[in-house]
């Protein structure tokens, strides 16, 4: 039986900075950025440098905390500025909150009252930032952004909400205790549903997120001409908030309404292809990703991290695509930069030798998969003996050592992996849940089957709990444990598990999404153990169409379930049924890998040995 495909890695997504835009303040003229600079009550500050970064000019604000800042020369109404607090009144130590992500849009330069932006800043370590709604909403807005990964790659650990609540709490001298309750407290008793929105998102609670930030986003929209930045805020959180929840045709269709008025800017443009390519559409997320790296390139130079970062983005697309070569050469290419510019044994060089790892695995070829991983482990030990990173090595590892039967030495490595999650992330996180659907897995392959359903029903129970019972990493668990009682011949228990993960993907991915293949593929499995060949055979020629619309007539997958449907028909003696598929699984096979790999051969043995049955069973008539 062939074994079922790995599912996309669930990605949580880095949110792009936006703000809210005030009004009230004239004098506006062209070439100039009219800010007023304030408390969290309104009061305004004077003594404060502020200025642009990059080209452009700053400028102190008078009394009335009022200040008009030079900008660029090419600088146009509309553009996208980044400000920073240069110098704070003697003896003060002021940092901003709003604008949270330190950018602006430009406002018209018509000279007309509403044509200023509002600047808010707190002084560092005053506890009464606790007390105010303003500085809760940019503190938690800051905390959501921080607790999402930097990139979309497969193999960039998820963020440490600890460490990252903790970096805020530093960056305006509070506690992360402190912090923590603060933003809790204020969260429960918000109103506004923007805000209400962002404090469930804190907790990640995605369903009361998601209903919060939709009412807010309606509420914005209809002053769109007013504050489109606005909209662009809340539209990107209810993009991740309903990533969150799995429903990633939804997220794409917000985070495309966020870059409408961010048309250049890259890191939109990867979040928006990592919802389309969840979604199953990678035809539409491969131009966003070869889009994202043009751009940065021009921008930075094609030697920056940034630029490597969005090769390891593209990359990734183009593996889940089954276009190995051109992911393993951006891969490649990616992992030089890092090593160029990047000091020796940093984390990313060990992520880029990860994802090496993976198109060795993918191909099969564990013994490369496995020095590649062995490479990242050690430097990643070097740097800490505990780290989210660490245990992606470890993971890793222990998935290649179990694919080779080396089982103790996997079983070590995924405990480990397991613990350091649980300890850096607490016990009930859907990271914990994939550690521990890994080691289930081996405890399977062990021929421990009590240890593995225990485990994976463990993990069911944090995914439920986490993500809630209709999240396609729900429908994940639901095969694991499906898959179980098969190989343990529980037929009879397995199947509605199969169903019932086929229709919650179909209700959250769509019809069409490749994702579904896999579960076409167990199910039909299964309907074919249990010698219902006529359930089974038209599961698996769904599936075929799937895979062709989602991957290509190519892709080595389809070639897999060509193979399934051939064994299908020739257990009914249905030789003369079975050989096109074989046939054409044969040509995928001898395209992708070659004439002499050994997945090739194995198909062409497999036709011939159909040939003689056919012309055997042709004699006997």
């Amino acid at each position: 039986m062939v074994q079922p495909r790995p599912r996309r890695r669930d990605f949580t997504l880095l949110l792009a900075a936006l703000l809210c835009l005030a009004s009230g303040m004239a004098r506006a003229e062209s070439g100039y950025l009219v800010v007023h600079v304030e408390d969290t009550k309104g009061h305004p500050i004077g003594g404060v440098r502020i200025g642009t970064k990059g080209d452009g000019g700053t400028a102190s604000t008078a009394d009335d905390g009022k200040a008009r800042i030079r900008l660029a020369k090419e600088t146009k109404e509309g553009s996208f500025v980044p400000l920073q607090i240069v110098e704070s009144q003697p003896g003060k130590d002021f940092e901003m909150i709003s604008p949270w992500d330190r950018e602006i849009i430009v406002p018209s330069f018509a000279n007309e009252s509403k044509n200023f932006v509002n600047v808010v800043v707190v002084q560092r370590g005053d506890r009464m930032a606790l007390e105010s709604g303003t500085a809760l909403a940019a503190l938690a807005a800051q905390i959501n952004k921080a607790n999402a990964p930097k990139s979309a790659d497969k193999q960039a650990p998820p963020e440490d909400p600890k460490a990252n609540l903790a970096a805020v709490a530093k960056q305006y001298g509070l506690s992360p205790e402190d912090l923590d309750q603060a933003i809790r407290v204020w969260g429960a008793k918000a109103t506004d549903p923007y805000e209400a929105g962002l404090a469930a998102l804190y907790e990640r609670n995605y369903p009361k997120a998601s209903a919060q930030l939709a009412d807010s986003l309606q509420k914005r929209e209809e002053k769109l001409t007013a504050d489109q930045k606005a909209v662009a805020d809340a539209a990107f959180f209810l993009g991740l908030s309903l990533y969150g929840e799995g429903k990633y045709k939804e997220a794409a269709t917000d985070f495309q309404r966020c870059l409408q008025f961010r048309p250049a800017d890259t890191v939109t443009m990867n979040f928006l292809e990592v919802s389309l390519a969840a979604a199953g559409e990678y035809a539409a997320a491969e131009p966003l990703a070869r889009r994202a790296l043009i751009i940065d390139e021009n921008a930075f130079g094609h030697d920056h991290p940034t630029v490597a970062s969005d090769l390891n983005n593209l990359a990734s697309l183009l593996q889940d695509m089954g276009q190995y070569p051109e992911a393993e050469s951006l891969f490649q290419r990616s992992l030089a930069i890092y090593e160029m510019t990047l000091p020796r044994g940093h984390p990313l060089i060990a992520t880029g030798i990860n994802n090496l790892g993976l198109i060795h695995q993918y191909r099969g070829d564990y013994a490369g998969a496995e020095q590649c991983y062995r490479r990242a482990l050690a430097i990643d030990e070097k740097l800490s003996p505990e780290s989210l990173d660490l245990a992606i090595d470890l993971n890793n590892l222990g998935i290649i050592l179990e694919a080779k039967h080396e089982f103790a030495e996997a079983e070590t490595f995924l405990r480990r992996a397991l613990a350091i999650n649980e300890k850096i992330l607490g016990s009930n996180h859907p990271e914990v849940a994939r550690s521990l659907n890994n080691l289930a897995s081996l405890l399977q392959a062990k021929g421990d089957y009590a240890g593995a359903e225990a485990l994976f029903r463990q993990a069911l129970a944090i995914k439920t709990a986490t993500l809630g019972p209709n999240h396609p990493s729900v429908a994940t668990s639901l095969i694991n444990i499906a898959s179980l009682l098969e190989t343990e011949g529980d037929y009879a228990g397995a199947e509605p598990l199969f169903r019932r993960a086929l229709a919650i993907d179909e209700r959250a991915l769509g019809s069409d999404h490749p994702g579904l293949a896999i579960d076409l593929d167990d199910l039909a499995v299964l309907l074919t153990r249990k010698k219902d060949y006529a359930g089974a055979e038209p599961l698996l020629l769904r599936e075929v169409a799937v895979d062709e619309r989602s991957l290509g007539s190519d892709h080595l997958e389809i070639a897999r379930v060509l193979n399934n449907l051939a064994e299908l028909l020739e257990k009914e003696g249905e030789y003369s049924r079975a050989e096109p598929f074989l046939r054409q699984a044969l040509g995928i096979t001898e395209r992708t890998l070659g004439p002499d790999h050994p997945i090739t051969k194995r198909v062409r043995q497999k036709l011939q040995a159909l040939l003689d049955k056919e012309s055997a069973k042709k004699t006997e008539r």
